[in-house]
């Protein structure tokens, strides 16, 4: 699982309008987490993203909504990522050995943010 960031506070509608203008016909990520916890569904579980080039079929893509490089996520924001990828192993979406990853460990960028990074770093299935 690679978690990303918006690089955009706030409106869900700065990503979808990204993926859109870029000619995409869906957003590409599984699924987005807003700053108060509301977690949208973007592909889902079932279809394959398109969220990180070379890895989009052997995983899932979650995209925390702010921009991360200075400040952090809401707390509320990272107890519903635990949260989603304890229910996608619950349905038997999620192997309960998943690994997660920071978008940048898979290819050069500063997603999901500096301290995004450090703060999943230090989560057990990292």
């Amino acid at each position: 699982m690679t978690l990303h960031f918006s690089n955009h506070d706030g409106f869900i509608i700065a990503p979808v309008k990204f993926h859109h203008l870029t000619g995409w016909d869906d957003i590409g990520y599984s699924f987005l987490i807003g700053g108060e916890g509301t977690v949208f569904e973007g592909r889902g579980w079932d279809r394959v993203g398109a969220h990180t080039k070379g890895y989009n079929s052997v995983g899932l893509g979650f995209c925390l909504i702010g921009n991360f490089m200075d400040k952090s996520p809401t707390q509320i924001q990272l107890n519903t990522a635990k949260q989603l990828l304890e229910c996608g192993v619950s349905q038997g979406k999620l192997r309960s050995d998943y690994i997660v990853r920071g978008h940048r460990d898979m290819v050069s960028t500063t997603c999901p943010g500096d301290t995004l990074y450090n703060i999943i770093r230090s989560w057990p299935q990292y």
